[in-house]
């Protein structure tokens, strides 16, 4: 502990140890010096009632005998009559001329004192004892010399304080320099990597309660670390899943180019235009990709991940009415023969609207209607039905279904594309990977849920399955 520091608790110590010790020699006083005191007059008169008797000598030694276990309390005891003739005595001496001067009790009992009996000072007191004529106790209260007690008291008092502020300070002083070995052990071990080091404090002090604000502190400095952590695991993995899902496109294109340049000569007109489709193919696939990875890198942003302070009023059966339009005329442009079939329950009417971002909305429908027509076969069906207080968004295809990896992985990124056997020329070679991640992410950021499956073979639609839940959000009044 630094000297400033310590001068400080000093001052502060003897501050306060001598504002208790004043409260205390106040409160003495008070009890002790307070005039006309119950206690002092129970003292003289209990002082009576002992020489009460026929022999007030023998009281009078009775009294002494009592005072012998208190040697600190000096009295000297008279009786005297109405004349001021002294008819027993605890001194050789006689009364002084003071005492016998004054006025004597008129009543058995009345008692009469001047000074302060406990005080250490001069005191006295005069009882009427019970007699047939009137008899007096005359008690004189020498008191103690003032100058030795009150030196006595000072010096005792000093000592005590100085060795107070002293044993406080050292008490002190050995807990600042546990708490602060304490304090440099967690800062040494979270300086070598151990982040879960923690104060193991309990108590409600000041300093107790700065460690418990460090352990807090401590934790969120360790959640912001492992969510570092997180972020950079997971963009090496999307590192390593982008060199994968770019190496098959870049092979294929290489190849065909490769061939074209060296064969294209000799080639058929047939045969060169496929492999002008494969290369158009995989630019498509390049561009895809990369619009994909724009859009999960722009959808971490903290304004989406706080949808619900910014979410809107949505009509999800318009939404729904303009993808599926925009969807058909695509497949219509690239001269793709798949039909997709909107079907919207009637109960929807007045209970069409979702809270969400329109932007966001639109690029979950784009994704899942184009993975649909994607695998189809020929069609694609899209029923929207309330449940509860959800809105059920399915969509089927007629194409050869997922496979149980694909199913099981939907969601998630992937390392390789999925090649699905049995599709035509123009579906393989698709990846479902950032598309289905793109659909996972936006409907849990609608506070939605999703679900993926295969219809049953004997239906109409027995390829992909894909189930949304969206929360309705009530009409405005």
């Amino acid at each position: 502990m630094s000297r400033p520091l310590w001068l400080r608790f000093l001052v502060i110590s003897v501050f306060f140890s001598v504002l208790l010790s004043l409260l205390y020699l106040w409160m003495i006083r008070e009890v002790t010096m307070r005039p006309g005191d119950e206690v002092q007059r129970s003292m003289y008169l209990f002082i009576a009632r002992i020489v009460e008797g026929d022999n007030y000598a023998e009281g009078l030694g009775r009294v002494q005998t009592y005072r012998s276990e208190s040697p600190a309390i000096s009295l000297e005891m008279w009786v005297v009559n109405t004349d001021n003739q002294v008819l027993a005595s605890s001194v050789k001496d006689a009364p002084p001329a003071s005492l016998l001067e004054r006025k004597k009790p008129d009543l058995i009992h009345q008692v009469l004192t001047r000074g302060r009996f406990f005080s250490g000072s001069a005191a006295s007191g005069i009882v009427r004892l019970q007699s047939a004529e009137p008899v007096y106790l005359l008690v004189n209260n020498p008191g103690t010399p003032a100058r030795g007690a009150v030196l006595t008291m000072g010096i005792l008092f000093v000592v005590t304080l100085i060795t107070a502020i002293l044993l406080g300070l050292l008490l002190l002083t050995l807990y600042l320099r546990g708490r602060s070995a304490e304090a440099r052990q967690v800062i040494h071990s979270i300086e070598a990597g151990d982040l879960t080091a923690r104060f193991t404090s309990g108590r409600l002090d000041a300093i107790g309660g700065l460690m418990q604000h460090f352990n807090t502190m401590a934790d969120e400095i360790q959640r912001l670390v492992i969510q570092l952590q997180t972020i950079e695991k997971t963009r090496r993995e999307l590192l390593q899943e982008l060199g994968h899902d770019l190496r098959t496109p870049l092979t294929s294109l290489r190849t065909a180019i490769d061939t074209i340049a060296v064969h294209g000569e000799s080639m058929e007109q047939l045969e060169r235009q496929e492999f002008f489709n494969v290369i158009t193919s995989e630019l498509d696939y390049f561009t895809r990709l990369i619009d994909d990875l724009f859009f999960i890198a722009h959808i971490d942003e903290p304004r989406y991940r706080n949808l619900a302070h910014l979410a809107s009023r949505l009509d999800l059966c318009d939404l729904l009415k303009t993808e599926t339009s925009h969807s058909l005329h695509a497949q219509q442009q690239a001269e793709r023969p798949v039909t997709f079939e909107l079907q919207i329950d009637a109960a929807c009417t007045n209970a069409c609207h979702i809270s969400g971002d329109a932007y966001l909305i639109t690029r979950l429908l784009h994704n899942v209607f184009d993975n649909a027509a994607r695998y189809a076969q020929s069609r694609v069906r899209i029923r929207l039905q309330p449940v509860a207080d959800t809105l059920e968004l399915i969509v089927e295809d007629d194409g050869p279904g997922l496979s149980a990896d694909g199913i099981a992985r939907f969601g998630q990124r992937r390392d390789t594309r999925l090649m699905f056997a049995g599709l035509p020329s123009r579906q393989t070679g698709i990846s479902l990977g950032l598309g289905s991640v793109i659909i996972k992410t936006i409907i849990q950021l609608h506070g939605g849920d999703y679900e993926i499956s295969n219809g049953e073979a004997h239906q109409d639609f027995p390829g992909a399955r894909l189930r949304l839940v969206f929360p309705t959000r009530p009409s405005e009044p």
